[in-house]
C-alpha cells in the first residue's frame, strides 16, 4: 500500500469505501493512485475520483513519457542543453506534468512550471546551473490540469553539474603492498590531481571501511585479520578515480631474538625466541634446512661438537605469513686455530678511477700470494659490463712505488699452476686480457699493501673482481690480518661485494666496516652517505650479521683501538660490527640507504692477532 501515503487523510477514508466495490477495485488497481490536493474537500475528492475514472486507461499500457536525454552534464555558469518532454500513446492529450520526486539542480527549472506543476501537452528543462553535484528527478505526466488526475509511468532524469574548470580525479601515488609486524602501525596513501577537492574512501577486501575517508589510511596494532587487499576510490564533482590494489600481510614480530654463542665442547646450548601474533607455530632450521621436530620457540642443543656449529633461526609462521628470526651463530671453541687466507672484491670502475684492495701482512718473513684482476673471464660466470683490460698494480704503504705490475697474464703456466694450488677459477683463454701477479711479499710486524686496478683507457668502465690468495700453509708464520678495499657502491651489478675465506678448525672474530661519511676527514669527495652492510654465508641466501650504524658502541670502539683502525665520527652514518664466524667462507654486501651510491671504504679486521 505505498501509493496510499500519497494522498490526504480525507481521500483515504473515501479510498477504503470505495474497495467496497469490485468493480472500482479492479479499476484502481489496474491504474494506479490519484493524487488529490490537500485543498480540495472530501466531496471534491470524491467528485473528481468519479470523474478520471473514465480517463485512467487513456495513460496506461502503451502510454510513455518521452525526454531528449536522461542525462544532463552540465557546468556551473553555463546553460544546459534544454531537456524536452512530452507524451506519447495516449487516448486523451496529456494536461499536465509534475515532478514527483528529488529536485532540480540550484538555476535550472522547467519552463512556465508553478511549484513544479506544468500544465501543458508538453515541456522543457532549461536554466544554468549555480551549484555543483549531482541531482535527480521523477518526472510524471497526467490527463487532467494541476497533476489531479491519473500519471503516466515516471521518467527518471540525472543531472551532473562540475564546477568550472573541473577535472576528474588522476592518481599519480598509487597505495604500496605493504608487509608489517603484528602490534605494528602502517599507513597506506593516495595522491591525486584533479579539480575541485576530493573525498575519499578506503575500503579492504571490497568492503567500505568506516571514517576512512582520507587520503591516509593509518591501521595501528595490526592483527593477522587486517591483512587483505586495500583500495581507495577517490572523487569529486567531475568524477572517480579507484586506486591500484595494496595488499598488506601482517607478519609475526619477534620480542626476543635466538642469541649467538660461542660455547665450549659438550655444552649445552639452548636458543629461544618469543614472537607476538596469533595462531603461530615454529620451525628451527640450521644453515637455512629445517630440523626435525624442532617446532617449539625454544631450541636445545646437547653435547656440542664442532660439526653442529653453524647457524640457527626459526621461523613464526601465522594464518597469512611467515616471519624469519634473527640468526644466531653458534661456534664451537676447538682450542684449533684459523686465519684469513684470501679475499675476493666485485665492484664497478668508473671512467678514470680505480678500484682499490689492500691488506696487511704480519709476522716475520715472506708472504707467497696470488693475486688477480678478473675481467672478460667474468663473461664465463654470466656477468655483463666487465672491464675489458684490467691493469693490475702492486704498492706498499707508505714508499708509494710500484712492486709489481701486470696488464695482461699471457697464459704463463706457472700462474696457471698456481691457480690451480690456492682454488681459483681458470681464466677463460691464455691469451685473454686478465690480469694476475704471482708474488712473495716480506712483513717485519705489521706492512701494509695497496693493489690498484685500472682500465686500459680513462672512458672505459666496468665490472672488475679483485681476489687476493694466501698460497703459504695455515701455520704459516705471516699471515693476513686485514683486508679492506675501496670503491665506488652502485646498486644491481654494481654493488661493492667484498669477499674473504676462513681457513683453518677455529672460529675466527672478527671486525667488519663499511665507511662512508667517516672517510670525510681525510678529504675524499662523493662519499656514500649512509652505508649499510650485511654478511653472507658462501651459497647461502641469507645474512648472518647485518649493520646500518654503528652507534658510538663502547664495545666497537675498542675493537678500533685494538687493531689501530682509524675513529669513527660519533654518530655517523657508517656501518660496523663485530662477529665470530666458523670457517668458510663470506661475502660482505655493502649498498647504500635508499638505492644511495657513492664512494666506500669496507675493511675486515682478525681481531686475533
Amino acid at each position: 500500500m505505498k501509493w496510499l501515503r500519497r494522498f490526504p487523510h480525507p481521500c483515504l477514508w473515501l479510498l477504503v469505501l470505495l474497495q467496497r466495490t469490485p468493480v472500482l477495485r479492479l479499476a484502481f488497481v489496474a491504474d494506479g493512485p490519484t493524487p488529490v490536493p490537500r485543498a480540495f474537500s472530501l466531496l471534491t475528492s470524491t467528485v473528481t475520483w468519479g470523474a478520471t475514472l473514465g480517463t485512467m486507461h487513456t495513460l496506461a499500457g502503451a502510454t510513455q513519457l518521452v525526454v531528449t536525454s536522461e542525462l544532463v552534464v552540465g557546468t556551473v555558469g553555463t546553460p544546459i542543453s534544454p531537456v524536452a518532454f512530452t507524451l506519447t500513446g495516449a487516448q486523451s492529450p496529456v494536461r499536465s506534468f509534475n515532478i514527483i520526486e528529488g529536485s532540480l539542480p540550484p538555476g535550472v527549472f522547467v519552463e512556465g512550471a508553478n511549484d513544479g506543476v506544468l500544465n501543458a501537452s508538453a515541456g522543457r528543462i532549461v536554466g544554468t546551473p549555480t551549484v555543483p553535484g549531482e541531482y535527480w528527478i521523477s518526472l510524471a505526466g497526467y490527463a487532467q490540469l494541476f497533476a489531479t488526475s491519473s500519471t503516466s509511468d515516471p521518467e527518471t532524469i540525472h543531472f551532473t553539474i562540475t564546477a568550472p574548470g573541473s577535472v576528474a580525479p588522476s592518481i599519480t601515488t598509487q597505495p604500496l603492498s605493504r608487509a608489517a609486524a603484528a602490534e605494528s602501525s602502517v599507513a597506506l596513501t593516495v595522491a591525486a590531481t584533479g579539480t575541485p577537492a576530493f573525498t575519499y574512501q578506503w575500503s579492504k577486501n571490497g568492503d567500505a571501511l568506516p571514517n576512512a575517508t582520507g587520503a591516509t589510511l593509518t591501521l595501528t596494532n595490526v592483527q593477522s585479520a587486517d591483512a587483505g587487499n586495500y583500495r581507495v576510490v577517490v572523487s569529486n564533482s567531475a568524477g572517480t578515480a579507484t586506486s591500484s590494489t595494496a595488499t598488506l600481510t601482517v607478519n609475526a614480530a619477534f620480542t626476543l631474538q635466538p642469541a649467538s654463542q660461542f660455547v665450549a665442547p659438550g655444552s649445552t646450548v639452548v636458543l629461544t625466541a618469543a614472537a607476538t601474533g596469533s595462531g603461530l607455530t615454529y620451525q628451527w632450521k640450521k644453515d637455512g634446512v629445517a630440523l626435525a621436530g624442532a617446532t617449539n620457540p625454544t631450541l636445545t642443543l646437547n653435547a656440542m661438537v664442532p660439526e653442529r656449529a653453524g647457524f640457527y633461526a626459526v621461523t613464526a609462521t601465522g594464518p597469512t605469513s611467515a616471519t624469519n628470526s634473527t640468526v644466531a651463530i653458534v661456534t664451537v671453541n676447538t682450542g684449533g686455530g684459523s686465519r684469513l687466507t684470501n679475499v675476493g672484491i666485485r665492484g664497478y670502475i668508473a671512467p678514470g678511477a680505480a678500484l682499490t684492495p689492500g691488506f696487511v701482512l704480519q709476522g716475520s718473513g715472506q708472504k707467497s700470494l696470488v693475486i688477480r684482476a678478473v675481467g672478460p673471464t667474468l663473461r664465463t660466470l654470466g656477468l655483463s659490463g666487465w672491464v675489458a683490460d684490467p691493469i693490475l698494480d702492486i704498492t706498499r704503504l707508505g714508499s708509494g712505488d710500484v712492486i709489481a705490475h701486470n696488464d695482461n697474464w699471457e697464459g704463463a703456466a706457472q700462474i696457471s699452476a698456481a691457480f690451480r694450488t690456492v682454488g681459483a677459477f681458470p681464466y677463460a683463454a691464455l691469451d685473454s686480457r686478465d690480469a694476475a701477479i704471482v708474488r712473495s711479499l716480506e712483513a717485519d710486524g705489521a706492512v701494509a699493501y695497496a693493489v690498484r686496478i685500472t682500465t686500459a683507457t680513462t672512458i672505459d668502465s666496468g665490472i672488475v673482481l679483485a681476489e687476493i690468495y694466501d698460497a703459504d700453509p695455515v701455520d704459516s708464520p705471516v699471515r693476513l690480518v686485514n683486508v679492506s678495499t675501496m670503491g665506488f657502491v652502485g646498486t644491481g651489478d654494481r654493488a661493492l661485494v667484498p669477499g674473504f675465506y676462513i681457513s683453518g678448525t677455529a672460529p675466527k672474530l672478527l671486525l667488519i666496516r663499511a665507511v662512508g661519511p667517516g672517510l670525510g676527514q681525510f678529504g675524499v669527495t662523493g662519499l656514500l652517505t649512509d652505508p649499510q652492510l650485511s654478511v653472507v654465508p658462501a651459497g647461502a641466501n641469507y645474512a648472518v650479521a647485518a649493520n646500518d650504524n654503528w652507534g658510538n658502541s663502547a664495545e666497537i670502539n675498542a675493537a678500533f683501538l685494538k687493531v689501530a683502525a682509524f675513529a669513527l665520527p660519533v654518530g655517523s652514518g657508517d656501518a660496523a660490527l663485530i662477529v665470530r664466524l666458523p670457517p668458510g667462507g663470506y661475502s660482505v654486501v655493502v649498498s647504500g640507504v635508499a638505492n644511495a651510491t657513492g664512494t666506500a671504504l669496507v675493511e675486515v679486521y682478525d681481531l686475533e692477532q
